[in-house]
């Protein structure tokens, strides 16, 4: 069964508290531009402007502005909840607390239906700085390399990804939350240790402006179109998988290894930042039901097919690159990219016992179900 909430799609920003009200339905794209014009604040989450915010914040959702100010789980205060007994609820700190623990990283479609969000707000109504750096395929190893050494010290004021293709093309972008006059020393470790990039973009802009470009459109672009009206959405048929890099990152032979791997198929890998410095890493693991607190950065592995004929090569090959990864990294995994042939422990690690508890209580008859649901035991 799919309950469609696309009408439960209003975004109210309090001037007064800095909360918003957010409707289950709301898209990241016209939630981001409903909060710049009520009052130039934002949500931590996403650059993919089509992805709902229930499901994006449920699982964690991760955002060019986390590292400073935390996941987009980390920013719900509150949740209305239909549950599996047909009863209205509120989830927050103080009113089903057990409930709130789960839905803050493992609540997609287990224990309830959110209809309603409130999350707390963050200011961005001064100029920030995007940047982006790309370098040919010759250096895909060298700028892995260089991304794990600059990114365990960076500032939280800074995120950042790192796009690597099997075609050979790679590059770091992000966003930098501080004072321009800044910006050259906290980059400095990460370019003076490469060659000079192919293409070098540095722009000081709104940050409404970064969120057109991160999601695909120009800078100069006006921000309507991040309501998504008349948006057509493709079809496409992939696979992803995941995992998280932890302590210092991947040793050099793994990084050898995971770019020669990649370079064997047909796809591309994301690398976003987390870091002991960041915003993310402070929140103890057993806080909320996300706990991936520890992570340097996190991959997601992503290759997709247009002839059926050719999704079997196209597994296969996605299946290999996260073993060669596996093999230097860890066995954690991300679960807004979940994946039937990972374990739960993966996704939940130490919290699965308590979030299984949740789910007896919430839902004892399990209504809300899929292959990588929390079970009841």
């Amino acid at each position: 069964m799919v309950v469609d909430l696309g009408g439960l799609n209003e975004t109210t920003l309090n001037k007064a508290t800095g909360l918003a009200t957010v409707g289950a339905g709301v898209r990241l794209g016209p939630m981001k531009l409903a909060l710049w014009k009520q009052g130039k604040r934002t949500i931590p989450s996403g650059t993919c402007l089509t992805v709902g915010v229930g499901g994006h914040s449920l699982g964690g959702g991760w955002g060019t502005t986390s590292r400073k100010f935390g996941l987009m789980s980390d920013s719900i205060v509150e949740a209305q909840v239909v549950t599996a007994r047909g009863n209205v609820v509120t989830a927050s700190a103080k009113s089903n607390p057990d409930l709130f623990f789960a839905l803050k990283g493992a609540g997609a479609n287990s224990f309830g239906i959110v209809t309603r969000f409130t999350f707390k707000t963050f200011d961005v109504s001064e100029k920030v700085i995007s940047f982006s750096y790309d370098y040919n395929e010759t250096q895909q190893v060298n700028v892995l390399k260089a991304f794990q050494k600059w990114g365990f010290n960076a500032p939280d004021d800074v995120s950042a990804s790192l796009s690597e293709f099997s075609t050979g093309g790679n590059g770091m972008s992000g966003i930098y939350l501080g004072s321009k006059s800044k910006f050259a020393d906290v980059m400095k470790p990460f370019l003076s240790s490469l060659p000079a990039p192919t293409k070098r973009e540095e722009l000081e802009a709104d940050y409404i402006s970064t969120v057109l470009q991160n999601g695909g459109y120009k800078a100069t672009d006006p921000s309507s179109v991040l309501g998504l009206v008349n948006v057509t959405y493709p079809f496409v048929t992939f696979k992803s998988k995941s995992i998280f890099v932890k302590k210092n990152g991947m040793s050099d032979a793994g990084v050898r290894a995971y770019i020669e791997a990649l370079r064997r198929g047909s796809g591309y890998s994301i690398l976003d930042l987390y870091g002991p410095t960041s915003a993310i890493n402070k929140v103890p693991s057993n806080v909320t039901a996300f706990v991936h607190r520890d992570a340097l950065y996190s991959i997601q592995m992503f290759t997709s097919w247009e002839e059926s004929s050719d999704a079997s090569s196209s597994i296969s090959w996605i299946e290999n690159l996260w073993r060669t990864a596996r093999r230097f990294s860890s066995p954690s995994a991300y679960q807004n990219y979940i994946d039937v042939q990972m374990p739960l422990s993966a996704y939940y690690g130490s919290n699965l016992s308590k979030l299984k508890t949740v789910k007896k209580k919430w839902d004892p008859s399990n209504v809300f179900r899929f292959q990588q649901s929390i079970p009841l035991s």
